[in-house]
Parts: C-alpha cells; structure tokens; sequence
C-alpha cells in the first residue's frame, strides 16, 4: 500500500507540476525563515547561558531620577567596588570592569616601522577576581600574578594575534605595548587568554590592572558609563538586603561631599539623585533601557519574541498556501478518488494519500529550505548579529527540519484529506464538491485568504511609515548645518604630550588656506556625539540655588559659525586657553529659570566644585543625540587642550572638486603627522550610522512583506484556479449569451476584492496600533495619514488583480463548446 501511495504521489505531483513547484517554494520560504529566526533567537537566549554560578552573578545599574525624569546607566562611581569590598559581607566576589579609553597604541618591532593602532576598544581595567569568575584558559602566564604589576597587560588569543603576528604565546611574554590616552603608558604583556567565544555580556580583550586607590571624595558623586561592576554573591545570600546596604554606603559618602561643599560655601552641591539597582547577568543582554555605550549588545525581548511572531505567521502562511493547492485541484481529482472509494478506501486510506502527498513535498521544500536559508544569511548580513551561524551542528540542523516537516504534513495535510472524505462516492464522480462549493458564502478557504493579506497588508503599512519615519530623521531639521562637514581627530599622543599641544593649531591655519576649504573649525567631537554631562548651579540673589544637569563641549571660536548655528541673545565665545564663559542653549536657559534668552546673559554658572563663569550667549537649540532623545540643556566652552577634533566645510558649490580636496588635505597631514594615518568620515555618515538599527528593522520588515505578499499570491492564485474550475459552465453560458471577456473578468476578480478589503479593514487597526507603539519612542516622530493606509491597499488590490486576472482571463477566453459539451 505504502509503494502505491508513493507512486501515486509522484504521479499527481509531476501531472501538477505548476502547483507542485508553487508549493514545494511556498514551504521552503517558511522553513527557511523559521531555521533563520530558529538561529538568532538560539543565539541572543544563549547570552552567558554557560557562565559558571550565573544565577548569582549580577550587574550593578545606576538609576537616577532628575526632576522626575527617570534614567538608567551601566556604569557606577569608581570608588564603589572598594567600598562593598570593604564594608559587605555576603560577596563572594567584587569585579570591576572599568573601561579604559585609548586613543592610540603603538609597538616598536625590530627593523619594521612601528605597529599602530588608532582607536583600540574592548580594553578594560579589573583585577585577578575577573578571571576567576570567567572559565577563560590560560594559554601563557599565571592567573594568579598576571595583574600583579601595575604596569602589565593581559591580551586575548586573537588580539595578541593582530599585534604580533606568527609568535607563540609564551613568546608574546614580556613584550612591551605603548598606549597613548590621558597618559602614556608602556605596558608588558604578562598574560595571554583564549578568546571567550561565548554570546557574552563579557567582550573585552585587553586587560589592565585595577590598583586599589585612595578615591578623592567627590569620586563618590561621579557616574562613569564605563565603569561596570559585577557581584558573585555567595550561596544563599539574601540579594535585596544587600542591595539596601550598597545604597546605604553611597548614600553616606555622597551626603559627607555634600557636607563638605556647604562648609566649604560652594553653592552649587547637587542632592543625591542616585541609586543602584541589581540586574541578573542572564537579563543584562535585555535591559535596553540601561544605557552601557556604544559597544555595547542589546537585544530587546519584544523585538525577539517579534521575530518568533514573524516566523509562526510564515510559517502557517506557507501552510495556508498548501491547503488552498491542494483543496483547489480537489475537483480535478475526483475521479481517482472516486475509484479509490468505490474500491473500498477507508477515510484513513484517503488521508493517508494526501499526507503522503504533503510529506514527499515538504521533504523537497526542506532540503530547498537549506540553500534558501544560507541565502539569507548572506542576504542579511548587516542584520543578523555577529555570531549566528547557519548551524553549529549538523544534527540539530537535520532534526530541526524534520520537526517542521512532520509539522507541516500534519497542519497542511490533514484538513484536504478529511475534505474529501466527507462527499459522497456518486458524488464525487458528478463532481459534487466542485458545485456545491459555488453555492457557500462562506467557506474555510476565503477565510484563510483573509488572514493571508491581513498579515501581508500589516507588512506593507509598517514597511510605508517605518520609512517615512527614517526619512524624517535624516531629513530632519538638525538645528545646524550638517552637510559638506568632513570630520578629522587629532592623534592623541600630541595631543596628550604638552610638546606637541600646539601642533593642530598650525595645522589648522594651514588648511584654512587650502583651495576647496570654506571653514574649519575645531571641537571635542562632532555635535550630535562626544558628549559629557556635568551638573551646572545657578544661585540667583535673593533665591534658591538652581541645579541642573547638562550636557557638556568645548569648542573653538569659529564653530559656530561653521555649523551656522543661530544666537538668539549675546555673542560668541573669545579665544581662551582655559574656560571662563559659556554659551547655553535654549533648553539649557528654561531649565536655570531664565525668562527669556536675553536675561541669561551676563549671569554666572558653574559646575560642582569649580569656579562660576558667565553666560555669554544663548544658541538657538539643536539635537544633541538621535531623534529618540528630547533635547537637552547643554553648555558650550573653550578649552585649548580638549579642541581634538578638526570639523572641516568643504566648498558646497564645487563637489566634483571634493576628493582633489581631502587629498590635499592628506598631504598637509601627512607633513604634520607623518607616522599616523590620515582617515577622514562625512558628518553626514555619522548621523546615518544612528539609525543603523532603524535600518535594519526597515530592511527586515521589507523583506517579511515580500515573503508574505509572495505566499499570499500562491495561496489567492489556487482559490481563483478552483473559482474558476468551479464556473467553467457559467462562463460558457455567459459567453454563450453575449458577455465580453472584461465582464467576465470583472466577476472572477470581484469576490477577491472583496477579500482584500476585509483584510484591510482587519489589518489598518492592527498594524495602526503596532506601529503607534514603536513611533512612541521617537521623540520627534511623524503623524501616521490616511494615505499610508490608502496606499497599502491600493497596493495589495493592484498584487491581488494581477494574480487573479491572469487566471480570469484564461477562464474568459476559453471556448464555450469546451465547457458545455458535457451538458
């Protein structure tokens, strides 16, 4: 019996060779999309999944509340893991993880040039407690005394790689690194580790050492991103106790600063608006509202179980697709059912051809599904996080496909076969099912058409408004100029080394006369990045001293002007070695009190500790981050040592003459900086670069749509093959009496309209709705407009009649006599 179902199977399989590759597609598509989601779901729910004791390991967060505003940060004061180490019991082990910033490294070699490299990242400084915590293997040196010295280094595997090429671990030993920052240091290799390969909050791959220090006791009131600190509690330990006692401790060493200030007169102390909370290691790759910087891997839950989401609808999409195949060539077949009843096929026997059918189909699919899915990895490339492979093992990936297939058989297979066998055995020979079926309003098929194209309609609106919404940041009004701007930075070590300080300055004049250079202007960073904040106080006389957080930058004389940015009161800032005047921003003005812009000027600010100095000038106000962000209070000043940055406005009128620019501009470096290397980016490509992710949602949901709109149309073009197998006699009829093909056109193709527009009043609330969500954490967002929705109907109608009207005309210009010698 098995031999005969397979025969028949491969029979009806090569008579329906159109529907049968429409199908095998339609699965493979599915299942190749549910391996892809399959990989990168495994991947980012595997996140130091492997860490010994990870269920009492946990991250310290700093939470702030200013004015009501709530936030959450990474980082913690330095001197906080000291104090737990000193003052809590419970903790087994205290690692800091402090990120260390690094302009450039360099290391000599014996009769080469040097080895460069200019900003190096994932250098962090810890101590001996990070590699016990960790399972790293030692591949030379002792775990033990590696950071004992002050002065030592621990390099990965695959950094060590890169610095010196073809040596042996042990002979990477004693070797020296020069790393130019805040200071120079020459540091020794005395430790080299195997890379920690697994999906990991844990990324660093130079290690520094951590002395314990006396911290001055403002360090208490200072929060670095970048410092991260974890805790290995010991068995049994009551964590939130604990955590109350870490708060306690911050709580009086922030308090005796506050004290010391008031004594001391300084008007601008700043109340305690800090606490720390515990996050489990296995959440911190989740907590995206815990900012940890650039560097950092985020994955948000939603956006995961999204995916999943995503995969189940293809999923059952395909399926979908393969039921109205089979159930449309149904009537095709109903002589061979009929045999096989009439010969005496069980209800089990006739279900079992049809699940054979959908096994031997959803086999093919499968192993098409295996190139479908490295295609889109490849595809995918810029989405898809760093680490996720097709398969690590090709066992998982076998059973993975298989499960589907079984799956699928099941879903896809049973409902055909119970169809058939609830007509009766004369029936089928007069092709019952085919007539009968033109006389139901209602049947399962329209139904799952509906839900095909409320799933495609949903892609296609969120496709719309997610580009519109990227389009409006990129075009947005920034509050300044942002375009022609070629961005330069200094190289640190000159700018660290007081002989070389003044070296960009005569650089600077330099290209200021260059043909092709408008402007140059310098700064600490680009104006929607390489920002600080800082709190400011403002004591006005006769008042409560006012105290605001702020966004800090130094800048130059011509930056203004440069970016065209407006001053609303005041003037612009003099040249000055040393700071002693601000200019402030709008938001920075509402927030100290100030009624207007011009009452800000001439009033004194300072940061906590520091002297007061006078506001000089109000700007207009601008974006200082992505559009996610409001605007926020931000003080501009000069100060000569931390202008790092040249911001370089080519001439606007001459683009073809932009390259010939910036090689001139090499050249002029190349005479000032000779062993460093000349690297320039667009300012323009830097703000692209903050909507990556956007971009990749975007791509993402484009392709989802594309996915979803093709299997709908498989699934629409087999209702409308079955529609119009169902009619052929009342399109001979209708011929017969007169009616031109448009006319039958229009009948076949009305009822699938209607389906259509079902579908979309379904789909406008829905994805109305799930996209007014994502927009809310936009700050400058746009509005969602009728013609959005207007427009992905209009698109799914246009999909829906090309589908069907190929099959409509087909129907249409049949010849009567075909359809009607039968009568």
């Amino acid at each position: 019996m098995i031999k005969n179902y397979f025969k028949t199977t491969l029979r009806h399989l090569w008579r329906n060779r159109l529907f049968t590759a429409l199908n095998i597609l339609g699965l493979a598509i599915g299942i190749s999309a549910c391996w892809v989601i399959y990989r990168i779901i495994d991947f980012e729910f595997s996140y130091d999944a492997q860490l010994p004791n990870s269920e009492r390991i946990y991250k310290v967060i700093s939470a702030f509340n200013r004015e009501g505003k709530e936030s959450r940060m990474g980082g913690v004061s330095a001197p906080l893991y000291q104090g737990i180490e000193e003052e809590i019991t419970g903790v087994e082990s205290v690692v800091p993880v402090y990120g260390q910033w690094v302009n450039t490294l360099e290391i000599k070699r014996e009769n080469q040039a040097p080895f460069i490299q200019e900003d190096p990242i994932h250098i962090v400084a810890t101590n001996a407690t990070y590699f016990s915590m960790l399972p790293y293997t030692w591949l030379a040196g002792d775990k033990r005394t590696a950071l004992n010295a002050p002065e030592s280094v621990v390099l990965t595997e695959s950094r060590a790689g890169i610095y010196f090429p073809g040596a042996k671990s042990a002979d990477m030993l004693q070797r020296t690194i020069t790393y130019y920052g805040q200071d120079t240091v020459t540091r020794t290799v005395t430790g080299i580790v195997a890379d920690y390969y697994t999906p990991s909050e844990f990324t660093a791959q130079e290690f520094f050492v951590l002395p314990k220090t006396a911290y001055e006791a403002n360090m208490w009131t200072n929060t670095n991103g970048s410092d991260k600190l974890y805790l290995q509690f010991q068995n049994g330990t009551d964590v939130s106790a604990k955590l109350g006692q870490i708060n306690e401790l911050d709580a009086r060493h922030w308090k005796a600063f506050e004290e010391k200030l008031k004594n001391a007169g300084n008007t601008n102390a700043l109340s305690r608006v800090r606490s720390y909370e515990l996050l489990p290691i296995r959440d911190a790759h989740f907590a995206t509202t815990v900012s940890d910087g650039a560097n950092a891997s985020k994955t948000s839950k939603p956006v995961l179980y999204g995916l999943i989401g995503i995969g189940i609808f293809l999923l059952i999409l395909a399926c979908i697709n393969y039921i109205n195949m089979s159930v449309a060539q149904i009537p095709q077949r109903g002589k061979e059912i009929g045999v096989r009843k009439t010969l005496g096929g069980g209800t089990w026997q006739l279900i079992g051809q049809f699940l054979s059918e959908t096994l031997l189909t959803a086999l093919v699919a499968s192993v098409l599904a295996f190139s479908l899915g490295r295609l889109a990895f490849w595809i995918l490339d810029d989405i898809i996080p760093v680490g996720v492979t097709p398969e690590d093992d090709i066992f998982l990936l076998i059973g993975f496909m298989l499960s589907l297939v079984v799956l699928i058989t099941l879903l896809a297979g049973l409902y055909p076969g119970w169809l058939i066998t609830k007509v009766k055995t004369v029936n089928v020979f007069k092709n019952f099912f085919a007539t009968s079926s033109t006389k139901r309003r209602f049947s399962l098929q329209k139904v799952l058409i509906v839900f095909q194209f409320t799933i495609a309609l949903v892609f296609i609106i969120s496709t719309i408004i997610v580009g519109a919404q990227l389009r409006h940041t990129l075009k947005a009004d920034m509050g300044f100029n942002k375009d022609a701007i070629v961005l330069v930075n200094v190289p640190w070590k000159y700018l660290s080394d007081p002989r070389y300080q003044d070296k960009q300055f005569a650089l600077l004049g330099e290209l200021r006369n260059l043909p092709g250079v408008d402007q140059v202007a310098m700064g600490t960073a680009p104006l929607s990045s390489g920002y600080s904040s800082s709190p400011f106080g403002y004591a006005p006389e006769g008042k409560d001293p006012v105290e605001i957080i702020s966004f800090k930058k130094t800048i130059d004389t011509a930056y203004l002007t440069l970016y065209q940015m407006e001053l609303l009161a005041g003037r612009n800032i003099h040249a000055s070695d040393t700071t002693s005047e601000f200019i402030i921003n709008e938001t920075a003005a509402k927030a100290f009190g100030f009624a207007t812009p011009e009452a800000a000027i001439g009033q004194f600010i300072g940061q906590r500790g520091t002297n007061n100095y006078p506001i000089v000038g109000v700007i207009r106000d601008f974006h200082t981050q992505d559009f996610y962000t409001p605007i926020t209070p931000t003080v501009l000043s000069t100060y000569k040592r931390n202008l790092s940055s040249f911001n370089i406005k080519l001439d606007s009128n001459s683009p073809a003459q932009w390259q010939a620019t910036l090689k001139a501009i090499g050249q002029k470096w190349a005479m000032f900086y000779p062993s460093d290397t000349y690297q320039y980016h667009f300012y323009d490509e830097t703000l692209e670069a903050m909507y990556k992710q956007e971009r990749q949602i975007g791509k993402l949901i484009n392709l989802a749509t594309i996915i979803t709109i093709l299997i709908s149309c498989f699934g629409l073009f087999g209702l409308a093959t079955l529609t119009a197998f169902q009619r052929t006699k009342e399109i001979g009829i209708r011929k017969v009496l007169g009616a031109s093909v448009m006319g039958i056109v229009a009948l076949l193709s009305t009822g699938f309209l209607k389906l259509v527009a079902i579908a979309l009043l379904i789909a406008t609330p829905l994805a109305w709705w799930a996209m007014y969500e994502w927009l809310q954490d936009f700050a400058y967002r746009i509005n969602m407009e009728w013609w959005m929705f207007a427009l992905a109907g209009l698109t799914a109608i246009t999909i829906a009649l090309l589908t069907v009207g190929w099959q409509a005309i087909r129907a249409a210009i049949a010849k009567p006599v075909d359809s009607l010698r039968d009568e």
